[in-house]
């Protein structure tokens, strides 16, 4: 049975930063050991810090590395390589691709991808051509109507984990200010939907989520009746709520609160609403996904552990680590703990610096 040691003088724990031996079997964690300095034969990572491999629950990067330019799609299993090299670079071990289901002439019907990629990330990983581990997010556009056949054919796949449910109409939720589409700096008229529609699509989806037992996020939340409707179809994580009242009211009803982390790092949400710091500041900050960049996850979560914030080390790396692994329902990663997997990032980092990914290990084997 393959061993391997690792020392580090700064070892995350869930609740503690510690000197300590990693042993690491069959791709487990089975011990962790305190100890001062590394005995023979062991990997000495000095003052490196070791941290759980991140999870990333919502990223489009996937789809952006398949169309990497209006209209001009890629190579689709090269496509999932770049992407997955990214992740795997940037210390996520676990990567939720985030496909999205919409219709639409400005979306450029990204739902038409959505077999594309799913069938590229299952070749490519049966080729051995991917360093982390691939699960699905779908992304339902409510407004869809074609939405329902298109998510069927993939919804016995064992990779989906998680689905959400979106609404990007002009005038609501992201788009509350927005009055006419804008993309790519084109302008589009308002598309006309039906409303009825909206509400069913919501509905079944959500059935959908009961029924497979995957987690449900809502998503763009900005009203108090958005979280209403949220919590009364099961969703137990709320996406990027977009202002502070449908952040507080998730807090109440009990959901994770995810933020994307560029949002972080810029200090300000694109789309001009409530920032992931502003988030963090109240306390209502749970968990930080890459959204369109990978290598954002490290950094903001390093950026929590600095002044303003000066989060303990232990829950900022949650952030990245524990919690987006908890609220999909994955209770064997994200902590580095005896039993669980061993997903595990070489960081180098000082205070005030860019922490840097030295080493990347998934599943007990080095992957970058």
């Amino acid at each position: 049975m393959q061993q391997s040691r690792i020392f580090s003088q700064r070892v995350v724990l869930p609740d503690a930063v510690v000197a300590a031996e990693i042993v690491v079997k069959a791709g487990r964690i089975a011990d962790v050991m305190p100890c001062a300095t590394p005995s023979d034969g062991t990997a000495d990572w000095g003052d490196d810090l070791l941290i759980p491999g991140l999870v990333d629950i919502h990223t489009d990067n996937l789809e952006k590395h398949y169309e990497p330019r209006p209209g001009a799609t890629w190579d689709n299993i090269g496509a999932v390589m770049a992407h997955d090299g990214q992740c795997a670079t940037a210390g996520i071990t676990t990567v939720f691709d985030s496909l999205s289901f919409h219709s639409s002439d400005w979306a450029g019907d990204r739902g038409a991808f959505a077999p594309i990629l799913i069938k590229a990330i299952e070749d490519a990983d049966a080729a051995g051509l991917l360093r982390v581990e691939h699960l699905l997010h779908l992304r339902c556009e409510v407004t869809n109507p074609r939405l329902l056949a298109q998510i069927a054919p993939h919804l016995a796949s064992p990779r989906v984990k998680m689905i959400s449910l979106m609404d990007h109409r002009p005038g609501q939720r992201q788009l509350h200010q927005m009055k006419v589409l804008v993309v790519d700096g084109v302008e589009f008229p308002a598309p006309e939907h039906d409303e009825a529609l909206c509400i069913s699509n919501r509905a079944a989806v959500a059935a959908i989520a009961r029924e497979r037992g995957v987690a449900l996020a809502a998503h763009d939340d900005e009203t108090p009746a958005h979280i209403d409707e949220a919590l009364a179809h099961g969703c137990t994580i709320a996406e990027f709520p977009v202002t502070e009242v449908a952040a507080l009211l998730s807090r109440d009803g009990a959901m994770h609160i995810a933020m994307g982390a560029p949002n972080f790092v810029r200090g300000r949400s694109s789309s001009g609403n409530l920032s992931a710091q502003d988030a963090a500041d109240l306390g209502l900050l749970d968990i930080l996904a890459s959204d369109y960049i990978p290598l954002s996850m490290l950094r903001s979560a390093f950026m929590l552990a600095e002044a303003p914030f000066g989060w303990p080390l232990p829950r900022a790396i949650a952030t990245v680590t524990a919690n987006p692994a908890q609220s999909a329902g994955l209770d064997d990663r994200g902590r580095i703990m005896p039993g669980l997997r061993a997903d595990l990032v070489r960081v180098a980092w000082a205070a005030g610096g860019w922490p840097r990914p030295i080493e990347v290990w998934a599943r007990g084997e080095r992957v970058a």
